[in-house]
């Protein structure tokens, strides 16, 4: 049987620990600090270095924290590198990717809305895209065979329309009217009305609302169409009382 070894061999073929994070951490800190000597020999004037002059010197408790922050974040970089190089390095290249897609997010961040508005328009073109700032409220809409569609809400109704700038007023078919509970009389229709199919009749009616996303018209000047019809038309007298319109190739954009 071997003789157990004696202690003070154990204790010469241990390496020393932590020498190597300390002395790694030791220069980074010296260059951290050179850098920051460096920066005020060379711009003492900077912004945030003491330019109380032009009134920016209120920046020097925010230069100071984004220097400690460096710091730590190099120092911390250094003793990690110094006890484990390639998970380090590893770490870094995903962090780096992680930022770069943010960047690239951020960049192109008009092109991503873009192509969302796109994919949702195309997937409800008729309920379009709404949006809404402090001046303004919009919803575009996406053609469909040519045409654009609209779902509004009337009187609390869904209703399809086709939007027509050749209507001068909205067109409903008897169908969509007696879903929202309007029933001309056969005297009511005493207006002629020029369709595509011939000459009709239509009865004169005000719509209490019409609303197609956050747009919202009161008191809309409407007819029901006597003949038949395929669907509602949505015509001049709400496209009139919108802030403005606009057809770019496919899309027309609703401005209120």
């Amino acid at each position: 049987m071997a003789a157990p070894r004696p202690d003070w061999e154990h204790h010469y073929d241990e390496p020393p620990k932590g020498r190597g994070g300390c002395f790694w951490t030791l220069i980074l800190l010296v260059l951290v600090a050179g850098l920051v000597v460096g920066l005020l020999v060379a711009f003492p004037n900077a912004p945030g270095l003491g330019d109380q002059a032009s009134g920016l010197g209120d920046e020097t408790p925010r230069l100071v924290y984004l220097v400690a922050l460096l710091a730590i974040l190099i120092v911390s970089l250094g003793a990690s590198f110094a006890e484990s190089p390639g998970r380090t390095l590893r770490h870094i290249a995903i962090w780096v990717a992680i930022g770069s897609g943010i960047a690239l997010l951020y960049a192109f961040r008009g092109e991503f809305g873009m192509a969302r508005d796109r994919v949702v328009g195309n997937a409800m073109p008729a309920q379009g895209v709404a949006s809404v700032t402090p001046t303004e409220k919009a919803v575009t809409l996406y053609a469909q065979g040519g045409h654009f569609f609209a779902e509004a809400e009337v009187e609390g109704k869904k209703v399809m329309f086709m939007v027509d700038t050749g209507a001068s007023v909205i067109a409903l078919s008897r169908d969509d009217a007696r879903r929202l509970g309007i029933t001309p009389a056969e005297r009511d229709f005493n207006q002629p009305i020029s369709t595509a199919n011939g000459t009709t009749r239509g009865a004169p009616v005000t719509l209490g609302s019409v609303a197609i996303g956050p747009i919202d018209i009161r008191y809309v000047e409407a007819m029901v169409i006597e003949g038949e019809m395929q669907g509602s038309l949505l015509g001049m007298s709400f496209l009139n009382r919108l802030s403005g319109y606009q057809v770019t190739g496919d899309r027309l954009v609703l401005r209120q």
